[in-house]
């Protein structure tokens, strides 16, 4: 029993240093100039092992972006800002998608490198922005609805914009001081919202 325990962890943690490899060496050369020899080496695995956990390279790309989905980290963040004032979660969550963003940098580059080039990327690609884009009107939903704003109209589009931003700022800018735009972003939302008086 206690054999087989071990054997397990260090099964898991052989799939975990491959999965490490291949979310730097992706990022890092692309998908396409990586090879599953460079994986190896870099997870100091046998190069066979790849194919025990992952049957191709694409199985593998696969499987890094989605178990490393950061969305599941932004949930649980999400549970614990709603407040009373709508402005300071949603400046909340936005300076936290930033930071988690930053660092999980490497996914953002993947996915943004890939999903141009291989449909099954894009089309987890697409399906990983639609559920951030109803995580965030799910959120923004629940941060109004104390507040007697007016029916929640555009909330998808809204949450959209709200996302895009902050890929834009997060990522492709690497903003190193976004409170300033994060606010702004967040007031001229809020207006197009609407309150109740």
């Amino acid at each position: 029993m206690v054999g087989s325990k071990k054997r397990d962890e260090r099964s898991e943690e052989a799939r975990t240093r491959i999965l490490d490899a291949a979310q730097t060496l992706f990022a890092v050369h692309g998908f396409n100039a990586t090879t599953t020899k460079a994986i190896a080496e870099q997870a100091e695995v046998p190069g066979g092992l790849i194919f025990y956990y992952f049957p191709t390279k694409k199985a593998l790309l696969a499987g890094v972006l989605s178990e490393r989905n950061i969305l599941v980290e932004l949930r649980t963040v999400g549970e614990t800002l709603i407040t009373p004032d709508p402005r300071a979660a949603l400046i909340a969550l936005a300076l936290r998608y930033l930071n988690t963003l930053k660092q999980h940098k490497e996914l953002a580059c993947i996915m943004l490198r890939e999903f141009r080039s291989h449909p099954e990327v894009a089309s987890q690609f697409h399906e990983l922005r639609e559920e951030h884009v109803q995580f965030i009107a799910s959120f923004l939903q629940e941060s109004l609805r104390a507040e007697q704003y007016e029916p929640m109209r555009d909330l998808q589009v809204i949450a959209r914009m709200f996302l895009y931003n902050l890929i834009v700022i997060g990522i492709i800018e690497d903003a190193t001081e976004p409170l300033h735009f994060v606010e702004n972003m967040v007031d001229i939302l809020l207006c197009r919202l609407g309150k109740n008086v």
